[in-house]
């Protein structure tokens, strides 16, 4: 105990610790030096912004730039051009460190397809529903075909076409269906549904159900605003309710945004009878 003791306040074991607490000191310093080499602790590079740029420029886009970038989705969008930069992570002007990876969303160079559905057999609201399921568009106007199962789909067509179910389809394709209009297919028998107060939705699938057709959509004029049609209401209807027409005719919507409208139009409606 004693050797131990003194072997503690000895020269010998002052100068074996400085060395080793030197040594730990440097040891300690080049990690921290390589690590920061390693991270580049302290250097960051503003991002630039990728947002419209074509897919095939964005490698020479990079360059000198001190970033990479990775294209992790595509969103298909009939709006905008195909193939270009649409959003970005991190956000244009943010400080990020060199080398960093920055992930690119872009528009779909080619839509996608679905499997077309079988409208054939369905009722036209039927059919109209899956459409707008599958992101399928119905053609106008329809065709109609005397048969004895009225108001029912006899064929489903693309491009002229008959078109089999499951064929593979671009999405926001138009499909023209051929309706049945009841045995003789006899015209001037179908009452016209009041469509005043409902949506331009609700009406079109008023209008499929009574065989039916959207015609024009005219604009409020004494509306200052502009036109907003998805909360816009039908205020006004031509051929009025009522009326006895021919199956597959269109009726015209006047639409509003001014629910005080229907009150006047009922009003005016009601003198002139």
């Amino acid at each position: 105990m004693k050797n131990l003791f003194a072997f503690l306040k000895s020269r010998a074991f002052f100068k074996h610790l400085g060395i080793a607490l030197v040594s730990l000191f440097l040891l300690f310093w080049i990690v921290f030096k390589g690590l920061g080499y390693y991270t580049h602790h302290g250097q960051t590079v503003s991002v630039p912004d990728f947002n419209g740029l074509k897919i095939k420029a964005l490698s020479e886009f990079v360059q000198g730039k001190q970033l990479k970038y990775l294209v992790i989705d595509s969103i298909y969008d009939t709006k905008r051009d195909k193939g270009v930069v649409i959003k970005q992570e991190p956000e244009a002007g943010s400080r990020v460190k060199q080398d960093r990876t920055i992930y690119l969303y872009v528009t779909s160079v080619m839509p996608p397809r679905v499997a077309m559905p079988k409208l054939e057999d369905r009722s036209l609201r039927q059919a109209v529903g899956l459409l707008e399921t599958y992101g399928l568009k119905l053609a106008k106007p329809l065709k109609r075909k005397p048969d004895v199962c009225n108001g029912c789909v006899l064929n489903q067509e693309y491009k002229g076409k008959r078109i089999a179910e499951g064929t593979l389809i671009e999405r926001g394709s138009e499909i023209t269906l051929t309706i049945g209009e009841g045995r003789g297919g006899s015209a001037g028998d179908v009452g016209v549904p009041s469509l005043i107060g409902l949506t331009l939705k609700e009406a079109i699938h008023k209008l499929n159900d009574n065989n039916l057709s959207e015609g024009a959509l005219i604009g409020d004029p004494k509306q200052k605003s502009k036109l907003d049609t998805a909360k816009a209401i039908i205020y006004r209807q031509s051929p009025s309710p009522g009326e006895e027409i021919s199956a597959g005719s269109s009726i015209d919507f006047y639409l509003t945004n001014d629910k005080s409208r229907l009150k006047s139009n009922n009003d005016s409606t009601q003198q002139n009878h």
